[in-house]
């Protein structure tokens, strides 16, 4: 196109392009966008493994697996769970404020811990005991409050009870984020400084959960609605 001047000039809408070749851009266009997807979760993905293995040294997590998938069980492990947590809180010293003391401690009563919860397990007339271990186990993205946790391989607490085939539960034990409250949805301010003081300087920033509320619009799919995944806080 060309204006008076004779200069040319980009078209400013796409009228003057045959209808049939209007009809092939979205068909060539999705690929593209996918491809651009694709590759933006895969950087992500490698992003988060990345800070998951810095900030993983700073981190106890707890995780307590069911028996199986039944109501019965998944209402004994939740029970267990609080039961577990409120006795530790109880009886741990305040020497114990870093991850290795927690650590220790948890490691020399792991016998009486175990027995505590076998026995409140026979007090709810289950046929099944639990055990306690220290070992290092994978733990998917989680949100606790406005801080986000990246999946990866931490140092856990892993409780099973019974055969330990149901549904499991887990929280973040040092920095204290499984204290305030039994669904771990709020930080008290002392565990955010904690694992603030732990982390590199520029690491804490990066667990901030600053997401905006987006409203997507496709230019030539107006009436498409993406469907943009949330953080999981199961």
């Amino acid at each position: 196109m060309k204006s008076k001047s004779g200069a040319a000039t980009w078209p400013r809408t796409l009228d003057h392009i045959p209808e049939i070749y209007r009809s092939l851009f979205p068909i060539l266009l999705l690929p593209l966008l996918l491809l651009c997807l694709l590759f933006s979760m895969d950087s992500l993905q490698k992003n988060r493994e990345s800070l998951a293995e810095r900030i993983a040294p700073s981190i106890l997590r707890f995780h307590i697996l069911a028996n199986s998938n039944s109501r019965k069980d998944q209402n004994v492990k939740l029970e267990v769970r609080s039961f577990l947590l409120d006795y530790i809180q109880a009886r741990l010293p305040e020497s114990a404020d870093s991850k290795e003391a927690i650590t220790s401690w948890l490691s020399a009563h792991k016998s009486s811990l175990e027995s505590v919860s076998s026995q409140f397990l026979a007090q709810k007339q289950m046929p099944y005991s639990a055990s306690l271990s220290l070992e290092r186990a994978w733990f998917p993205t989680r949100v606790y409050d406005n801080l986000v946790i990246p999946c990866g391989t931490y140092d856990a607490v892993r409780v099973i009870l019974g055969k330990g085939k149901g549904h499991n539960w887990w929280c973040v034990l040092y920095p204290r984020f499984c204290f305030l409250d039994e669904t771990c949805k709020e930080i008290p301010e002392e565990s955010r400084k904690e694992l603030q003081d732990q982390l590199n300087q520029g690491d804490y920033p990066l667990l901030e959960d600053h997401r905006p509320d987006l409203n997507i619009r496709f230019f030539f799919f107006p009436e498409f609605r993406p469907v943009l995944p949330s953080h999981s806080t199961g």
